[in-house]
């Protein structure tokens, strides 16, 4: 039984997109291996303790990264 774990910078994501979060992982499992939809376990867990390249990251620094890069898509 697949067992997905997502961890989020606590607060960077909305419910809304947490929840979505759980059909499209499974639906990613089933794609991978067919017939464990029923079984596959999503779980998402937030977190503030998060450092990446030896910075701090919340919330705030993770829209300002997704904005910078939905401006400069090509």
């Amino acid at each position: 039984m697949p067992i997905v774990n997502v961890k989020l910078v606590r607060d960077a994501f909305s419910p809304a997109q947490k929840r979505e979060l759980v059909p499209v992982l499974t639906d990613a499992v089933e794609r991978v291996y067919p017939g464990l939809r029923d079984v596959t376990f999503v779980t998402v867990q937030e977190t503030e303790e998060w450092g990446i390249g030896g910075q701090a990251v919340d919330a705030e620094k993770v829209d300002a990264h997704a904005k910078h890069n939905l401006d400069h898509e090509g």
